[in-house]
């Protein structure tokens, strides 16, 4: 119930248009019942005409008019509806994707990281799609056929009863049996869901990856284990539409047997009136009422193939739904904290622990200080903490003890918002995005003007590079442009350049830039961190040698600190660090 009160949320914006949609089908239904009914009439009057009778023109001139008037309201009141529906539905379904999007932007890192990309991915797309599709199989199937089957019955009655009554006994068998398979094949349709959120992501990390696939020979494996997924998903799917489409060819066995009734006991009531004077057990049956009733029994056992037929659409569309709501339900990433001024001031790291799944340690007892407008440097062996203590900073997460404090104010205490609007960050992994290099730039302050656009290309060392292209500035580029690493490294950078951030964190900014080129980088680098606070995890040492405070950090814990001089003067952790380096590439 929870996910159909989430749904009417965002379907009671038009509930005036669904109102308009329902009464729409009332005339459609009812339009289209009518016209077997003066068809009837228009038949017993040829076959009063064909039994020597004079035909009434008037009368069978009016029943045609109707007949074709009916049929004009039934194709525009089908077309007005559908036209509604479909605004409705696809206003629904943009809707959906917007605020699962927002949502995603609302919840914790934490969230991200614990569920597959793809499957993420899957619940926007696919579910989104699943539920449009149920949508609209609801209002344009099941509500028409509610509808059609109450003035069906009412019709029918007029009529004739007796074949009423035996149409209404027979009828619960094909719903009975509709439901016993709609129930079994629910719990394949939700497993359905499950896989394919797990084929997404696979395939989205095969094409993330497609170069180191292809370059250590790994297409093959790659392949099995895509199709062991997608088998999966093709058993649970054969499973699912096997037993969902038993539904409909079933019902259609029993409708059809249903019409079948109807017509041998038409004409056996028929016969019998007519040799009882006209009337049986208080029931008149003509030719043309025959007609009329057996178009009834074949339209009345029609909703209920439409009905069975959206029964396995309804599932999977109630599936995605809680795929869908699971998302939306998730706690937002808590954001109560006042504002503070981080211009100024010290960053102190208290007694910090933190861990990812709360069993092993990524950060044990950290405590550092990092003075206003110096330099620190975070170095270690890899993993061991010091992207993690960037993230803590940056309230990605907050640490399970101790306190990290900006001007004595507990990060806890601050508006994420606050803290993240303070600092720039170049990371080792580039982020571009389809857009002009301009855009991509532009990207940290969106009112720059193209000078200091420019002048931060410049400052980065990517202005030449930048001109060589096709339209210079207005080049579309995208992560798979073909720009070098090197080069979308040197535009990220451009961007925190142009942002000029009042904390700079760095890292491994430089990992993926040539030697030559780094240099530069780090000259624009020591310009743009003048006088501000700034944090660099390093790789390359040789880049953080002028920093003012270097913090080396194993298993999560500080072993030694100091400037450069001082660690390479107690020839510990830092200068065998520092001196292996050189000797990977031959110096000595």
């Amino acid at each position: 119930m929870a996910s159909i009160k989430f749904l009417f949320k965002y379907l009671k914006r038009d509930l005036l248009t669904l109102i308009l949609c329902v009464c729409f089908s009332i005339i459609l239904v009812i339009s289209l019942t009518l016209i077997p009914y003066f068809i009837g009439l228009s038949i017993d009057q040829i076959d009063l005409f064909n039994s020597g009778k004079i035909l009434n023109f008037d009368d069978f001139t009016f029943d045609i008019i109707l007949i074709s008037l009916f049929i004009a309201l039934s194709v525009i009141f089908q077309f007005t509806f559908d036209f509604l529906l479909g605004r409705v539905v696809e206003r629904v379904s943009k809707e959906l994707r917007d605020d699962l999007f927002l949502k995603f932007n609302e919840v914790p890192i934490s969230f991200i990281d614990n569920h597959l990309k793809g499957d993420l991915i899957s619940r926007i797309v696919n579910d989104v799609d699943n539920v449009n599709t149920g949508l609209t199989s609801f209002f344009r199937q099941l509500i028409i056929g509610i509808f059609q089957v109450i003035i069906m019955i009412i019709m029918m009655f007029y009529v004739n009863y007796l074949l009423a009554i035996v149409v209404i006994i027979l009828t619960p068998f094909g719903f009975l049996l509709s439901y016993i398979i709609a129930k079994k094949s629910s719990k394949y349709y939700k497993e359905n869901n499950r896989f394919m959120g797990e084929v997404s992501s696979n395939f989205l990390e095969y094409i993330n990856n497609i170069d180191v696939v292809e370059s250590y020979n790994y297409e093959e494996y790659s392949f099995e284990k895509f199709n062991k997924i997608n088998q999966d998903l093709y058993k649970v799917g054969q499973k699912a539409q096997l037993i969902s489409s038993l539904i409909n060819p079933a019902s259609r066995v029993i409708n059809n047997s249903i019409t079948a009734v109807v017509v041998i006991l038409g004409a056996f009531i028929y016969v019998l009136a007519f040799s009882n004077g006209g009337t049986f057990l208080g029931s008149v049956l003509t030719t043309g009422m025959i007609s009329t009733f057996i178009q009834y029994s074949i339209q009345y056992s029609k909703p209920f193939d439409a009905i069975s037929s959206c029964v396995s659409e309804a599932q999977n569309a109630y599936s995605s739904l809680n795929r869908i709501l699971y998302v939306m339900d998730a706690k937002n990433d808590v954001d109560n904290g006042k504002e503070v001024s981080l211009k100024k001031g010290e960053i102190v790291f208290n007694h910090v622990d933190f861990s990812y799944d709360n069993k092993r340690k990524i950060i044990d007892d950290f405590s550092l200080l990092i003075k206003e407008g110096h330099k620190i440097a975070l170095v270690g062996p890899t993993g061991c903490g010091k992207t993690t203590i960037i993230n803590l900073l940056l309230r990605f997460y907050d640490p399970n003890k101790g306190t990290i404090d900006f001007n004595n104010e507990h990060s806890v205490d601050i508006k994420k918002q606050n803290i993240r609007a303070k600092f720039g960050m170049v990371l080792q992994d580039t982020w571009i995005f389809k857009g002009s290099v301009l855009e991509n730039i532009a990207y940290s302050k969106e009112d720059a003007t193209f000078e200091e656009i420019k002048e931060a290309a410049k400052n980065a060392n990517c202005l030449d590079f930048i001109e060589r292209l096709p339209q210079g500035f207005d080049t579309i580029i995208s992560d798979n442009s073909g720009l070098s690493v090197g080069e979308k490294q040197l535009i990220s950078i451009a961007r925190v350049m142009l942002m000029k951030p009042e904390i700079l964190l760095l890292d491994e900014a430089t990992s993926n830039i040539d030697t030559r080129t780094e240099l530069k980088i780090v000259e624009a680098i020591n310009r743009l961190t003048e006088d501000k606070t700034s944090i660099m995890v390093a790789h390359r040492l040789s880049t953080i040698v002028n920093s003012d405070y270097i913090v080396v950090i194993n298993n999560g814990k500080i072993i030694e600190s100091g400037n450069h001089k001082e660690l390479m003067a107690k020839k510990g952790f830092y200068f065998n660090l520092y001196n292996a380096q050189f000797e990977e590439v031959g110096i000595k």
